[in-house]
């Protein structure tokens, strides 16, 4: 629940810098922060370094520093921002991740207004984020390329409540949501995050999460998007529809036996577009069935309650994903496995060192080190 708490601690964290300030009499006054004009502000983040090595290539690539500015305005106005920076294409590459504004209804209802990470499925927003992913990877059909949005546009509300031992998270939003990309090379695939719409039509979407245990070590989350309308306005592919859906699954548990804890992390998500025709090189027309789905499942291991420093940092973990596309198009093909495994080492609670070796279908086998330091 990071992103869902990261609001919250960005508050707690403003109100400890409010500090007051006392008269001879030891009375306290206002501190000046609360005056008209003043607001609180903190920031978070991380960066990121990572070297690769296949058989084709050794390198150092791929730094990236994503600083996170967190501003209390008042006790109801919040706002959020990440800028990223990125060399991973070989030149500099700035980019908005997002911007998002927050209002406090009550402890159960905040909305927001931005562009925001997303809320479709886990992964992406929550489990990809650099000091939580155990891997320097994305699982396939989880990153660019992929299902669902990295970021979205629009508006949305979230919250939490609880039902006797267990609590229940929501997150809804409306956002301007897929773009249906049309020519040759990428007919059939989607552009998520594009600042604008396309057209009249927006996505509706959201996420349920249960906590069904007195302990919140398992969370269980349902997603779900539709967009009626997702190609340009005025052309043949304007009402063609987008259904998506995903279910997601975290699991927490302490190893007795092993000093250990175990951490169990799944996710499966299956898009459905209409089937229509699409235009190749030769202006000849064709379609193809584009229902792409994609699923992975990992699981960590650390002996967090050894006495040794040394080996209560380390940390085991193993990934296996799949990406189904559809065969007929021009970006699909055949499934692609992927299968890492990596050991890690703890830096700190956010900061770690990455060793992972990983394998997938018709790629060369990969050694990746990546350091991350989060703060």
């Amino acid at each position: 629940m990071k992103k869902l708490l990261l609001p919250l601690a960005g508050l707690l964290i403003s109100q400890l810098l409010q500090a007051q300030n006392t008269t001879e009499n030891n009375q306290p006054v206002q501190s000046s922060s609360s005056y008209s004009g003043q607001n609180n502000f903190a920031v978070f983040g991380n960066a990121e370094m990572t070297y690769t090595s296949n058989k084709n290539t050794k390198q150092f690539g791929d730094l990236n520093f994503k600083p996170i500015f967190l501003w209390q305005i008042s006790e109801k106005l919040f706002v959020e921002a990440e800028p990223e920076f990125e060399t991973g294409e070989g030149s500099l590459d700035i980019g908005l991740e997002y911007a998002n504004m927050c209002y406090f209804v009550n402890p159960y209802l905040t909305l927001h207004a931005g562009r925001f990470l997303p809320k479709f499925g886990a992964y992406r927003g929550r489990m990809g984020e650099g000091f939580i992913n155990r891997f320097p990877t994305d699982p396939v059909g989880f990153g660019d390329g992929g299902i669902g949005a990295m970021n979205e546009v629009g508006v949305g509300a979230l919250g939490g409540f609880g039902i006797g031992d267990s609590k229940i998270s929501y997150d809804v939003y409306v956002s301007n949501g897929p773009i249906l990309l049309t020519d040759p090379e990428n007919a059939g695939q989607f552009d998520y995050e594009g600042y604008i719409g396309n057209n009249n039509g927006k996505a509706i979407g959201g996420r349920l999460a249960v906590l069904p245990l007195s302990n919140s070590s398992l969370e269980l989350g349902f997603s779900f998007q539709h967009k009626k309308k997702t190609g340009d306005l005025g052309s043949p592919f304007e009402n063609v529809s987008l259904n998506m859906q995903a279910v997601d699954l975290n699991y927490y548990t302490h190893l007795t036996p092993l000093q250990s804890d175990l951490r169990l992390i799944g996710e499966w998500k299956h898009q459905k577009t209409d089937q229509v025709s699409y235009y190749k090189a030769d202006s000849s027309l064709y379609s193809f069935t584009n229902s792409p789905s994609a699923f992975y499942a990992t699981a960590t291991l650390r002996p967090s309650h050894v006495h040794n420093t040394f080996i209560h940092n380390l940390e085991l973990a193993a990934r296996y994903s799949e990406f189904k596309r559809p065969a007929d198009a021009p970006w699909g093909g055949s499934d692609t496995h992927q299968f890492a495994v990596s050991l890690d080492y703890w830096l700190h609670w956010n900061s770690l060192l990455k060793l992972t070796y990983q394998t997938e279908k018709d790629e060369p086998n990969l050694f990746i080190a990546q350091v991350v330091f989060g703060f």
